[in-house]
């Protein structure tokens, strides 16, 4: 009973603006898990009567390979070979021939443990036929449950909690998935001082602000993240994307925090707060009128990072950082979502952020102090941790110096960006 569609962009088979997807009815799970993929936040659930899977819309016996998230040459893969013995989280694998009735057993449908044939398994699922060829495998969190199934001349089997799973994809997925600005093209929300993120009706909007909420409408909880029942525009002028001229600005919707930080900017003072059950961050729209935020407190040249730079390697407290190519699937870790861990690899925070991609460029980190605790999430194909209380923490904040323009012009440049 889920959204096929909002499941196709879920699963980076689609999308933001749509496309042919085949869809294949399969048996109930005993449990269901959610995730936050590209936008797209899905739901826990226990026992269900059906289950859907998606297939390549024009799905070859074999299908032709291009790149996947990473460049590394394909895996070569006997029948036996699990995703156990894979490396990394996605890898491209080459499978050999005549799977059906050789190597290890497989367990689970479309959703299989990690300790069976990834081979056996695409066929199973009808990726590829008893010939071999190349398939990408997804390594996932572990189930509950796992349904066998008879497919395609294989028979895998039942079976309960398990520690990991894998999933397939089809090997012409782009590797990184460049998010839309806002999930829809509908005409910008008209925002109050006092709108909160709980009024809302997607999980990413577009908002149109108006001014003098600096002093005016309801309070803010918060320090970049922030609590979703806080004014948004309020909160934009104090993380410097509006002035107090109001203007656009995109809302996006986040988990809760175990506690959020406040602080004094841009003359709004937002306030400390503990658990809560939902929060907000803000994304730049188009280039705001005002205010013209200043670049950075020095003009020194960028430093020159690593995949395994950290904000603790940064001598100033906002630095310009130039990160390199292929930082994606690196074994530096990540802690947090938006609010990093200063301990964290920066460029690989800023593919998880959506700042970056995985040709590297520029970003400018500013450090910040520590949180009471950290939420990890999966984005862009990077997979952050969770964290208790850290010392300190780091953000990113847009190079670009926003233009002085008229309201047609922005709104032109956010058609320009939406329709790409």
């Amino acid at each position: 009973d889920s959204s096929i569609c909002k499941a196709a962009i879920h699963a980076r088979i689609l999308g933001n603006t749509g496309g042919l997807v085949t869809v294949e009815k399969s048996p109930g799970q005993q449990s269901y898990t959610g995730s936050t993929r590209n936008g797209v936040t899905t739901n826990n659930y226990g026992a269900w009567s059906g289950s859907f899977v998606f297939r390549a819309s024009s799905k070859p016996p074999t299908p032709k390979p291009t790149i996947v998230p990473t460049q590394k040459p394909p895996v070569q893969a006997t029948c036996s070979t699990t995703a156990r013995d894979l490396q990394d989280s996605i890898a491209l694998v080459q499978c050999s021939s005549d799977c059906t009735v050789n190597g290890r057993s497989v367990w689970g449908t479309d959703v299989y443990t990690d300790d069976s044939s990834i081979c056996k398994a695409a066929i199973h699922s009808g990726i590829l036929g008893n010939t071999g060829g190349l398939v990408t495998v997804e390594k996932s969190p572990g189930q509950q449950s796992y349904t066998g199934s008879t497919r395609n001349g294989v028979t895998t089997n039942n079976y309960g909690a398990w520690s990991g799973s894998f999933v397939f994809h089809a090997s012409s997925k782009p590797p990184t998935p460049k998010p839309a600005i806002v999930p829809t093209q509908k005409p910008p929300v008209q925002a109050t001082c006092s709108t909160t993120a709980r009024d809302l009706q997607d999980s990413i909007a577009l908002v149109q602000c108006p001014s003098d909420c600096t002093v005016n409408g309801r309070s803010v909880w918060g320090t970049d993240v922030y609590t979703d029942d806080s004014s948004f525009c309020k909160a934009a002028i104090h993380a410097g994307i509006l002035g107090n001229n109001g203007g656009l600005v995109t809302v996006e919707k986040t988990p809760g925090l175990s506690s959020y930080t406040g602080s004094t900017r841009n003359g709004v003072i937002t306030n400390y707060y503990g658990s809560w059950t939902g929060s907000f961050v803000l994304h730049c729209s188009s280039k705001p009128p005002t205010p013209k935020p200043t670049k950075i407190p020095t003009q020194k040249p960028p430093v020159q990072g690593t995949c395994a730079t950290t904000a603790r390697d940064l001598k100033e407290s906002i630095t310009i950082v130039q990160c390199p190519s292929d930082c994606l699937v690196t074994e530096q870790n990540v802690w947090g979502t938006y609010i990093y861990t200063d301990d964290s690899s920066i460029c690989k925070s800023a593919i998880h952020a959506g700042i970056l991609e995985n040709d590297g460029g520029l970003v400018t980190v500013k450090k910040i102090p520590g949180q009471s605790s950290y939420s990890g999430s999966s984005r862009n194909g990077i997979t952050s941790n969770n964290y208790e209380s850290f010392s300190e923490s780091f953000i990113f904040h847009n190079l670009e110096e926003p233009e002085t323009t008229e309201s047609t012009d922005e709104q032109a440049q956010l058609i320009q960006l939406v329709l790409g």
